[in-house]
């Protein structure tokens, strides 16, 4: 469906951008609030330090003190050397010898407790877990919404009779946000079990170098119409695909790997039931090439219709690395406001109404219908966070504020009713 500004002009992105800016405002809130916490935790583990390091100074005090008291013999003497009480022995050192016991229990005492209080403090200064709250707002967004220039990839093969089809989306953004995602794919897909290629119109036979035992190899045509396609690999590392002669049980087959986009070349290795070469690969003349990569467009373009079936995030990373170890996630939310940002200030440019984003829809049939936000919903959306949080959203460009309600409204964006022109007909011959 295509998308225009609200002065017309065409809209780069096929999809409804308000909506993602809502949802992606809403991310980087919770990824802020978040940062937040990972303030506050610090800071109760360092009180929790110092509290302990104070107390453990007090205590170190009254062992001088003590120390002081009883002489400057060492007040902690090991268990074997340590005065017992007995029938001999002055009264006077029998007496000293169980003050010395009981001080060094009571110090050693008020030692253990102020440790155990330090470790509980910060045990529940950490078990807040503040990072842990990065990926599942990265998951509720990105499951649903897609961010510009965000390049899918993909894993999958194909059930078994032992199995279910398997399947592992990535995405990679051109700011380094890399992430993972589940996908349940609907019964009724093509991709929802290993398809055949006659089923998807495809007729093909390509020439393969067959290698007998005790004969000189030739050339041997292998025809691919009745085979399925029972693996596929699309990620920025690989791109392969594999042919296989039953669609469940374990057969031979033949992997092809695509040599780098714009590139015609293509390798193919004949692979047995168990996927392990029967011969060493061979490139494809250019005949077989362009078949197969007619092939691989079909392929692919199947297969992209499974991003629309993603359904949680199970990984994300930063530059590399994972958003739930970075130290501060305030950085994801400030790169995800970076990538919206571009896009929220020329919608807000080409938008006529003040305080308002607007983009319109084509219907089809000669109509349009209108979708529009207002500044408001935005910022209505940010107003629980801190005024030096809230200037994040600066790159946005609309956060000249009116006044707000204290509950944030749900992400509606406003449609304005479709109006359909009336139709045409043919005047009657009088």
């Amino acid at each position: 469906m295509r998308y225009l500004f609200a002065d017309c002009t065409p809209f780069p992105l096929p999809q409804n951008f308000l909506a993602t800016i809502c949802a992606g405002t809403d991310a980087c809130a919770t990824i802020l609030r978040a940062d937040d916490l990972v303030t506050e935790c610090s800071q109760l583990v360092r009180e929790a330090e110092e509290r302990a390091t104070r107390e453990l100074a007090q205590i170190a005090g009254v062992v001088r003190r003590l120390e002081s008291a009883f002489g400057a013999e060492d007040l902690t003497p090991p268990p074997a050397q340590r005065p017992t009480l007995g029938r001999s022995g002055p009264v006077g050192e029998q007496v000293l010898a169980r003050i010395r016991e009981s001080a060094l229990s009571t110090v050693e005492l008020a030692s253990t407790e102020v440790l155990a209080a330090r470790d509980s403090r910060i045990g529940a200064a950490l078990a807040k877990a503040p990072r842990s709250h990065v990926l599942p707002a990265l998951s509720t967004f990105l499951s649903s919404y897609e961010l510009p220039e965000t390049a899918w990839g993909i894993r999958w093969i194909a059930g078994s009779t032992q199995s279910a089809t398997q399947a592992e989306l990535y995405a990679r953004t051109p700011f380094g946000l890399d992430a993972r995602f589940d996908l349940q794919i609907q019964p009724d897909h093509l991709f929802a079990r290993a398809p055949q290629l006659a089923v998807m119109g495809i007729e093909a036979t390509i020439s393969l170098t067959l290698k007998p035992l005790l004969r000189k190899a030739r050339p041997s045509p292998v025809q691919l119409t009745g085979m399925f396609v029972t693996q596929v690999v699309l990620t920025p590392e690989k791109a392969s695909m594999r042919l296989s002669a039953h669609p469940k049980k374990p057969s031979d087959g033949v992997d092809f790997v695509f040599t780098g986009e714009g590139s015609q070349v293509v390798t193919a290795t004949r692979v047995d039931k168990d996927g392990y070469q029967l011969a060493e690969g061979e490139q494809l003349g250019s005949t077989d090439a362009s078949m197969l990569h007619r092939i691989w467009s079909v392929v692919t373009t199947h297969v992209g219709q499974l991003v629309a079936y993603r359904t949680r995030m199970t990984s994300a990373s930063l530059g590399g690395v994972s958003v739930s170890e970075i130290p501060r996630p305030e950085q994801v939310a400030v790169a995800l406001i970076r990538a919206l940002a571009p896009y929220v200030r020329e919608i807000a440019k080409r938008t006529p109404t003040a305080r308002e984003l607007a983009l319109k829809r084509e219907l089809g049939d000669g109509c349009r219908e209108e979708l529009f936000i207002s500044y408001e919903t935005l910022l209505e959306r940010i107003a629980s966070l801190s005024p030096e949080r809230q200037k994040a959203f600066d790159a946005f460009g609309i956060t000249t504020r009116s006044e707000v309600r204290s509950e944030p409204p749900p992400a509606n964006v406003w449609q304005l009713p479709v109006i359909r022109p009336p139709r045409i007909r043919a005047a009657k011959a009088g």
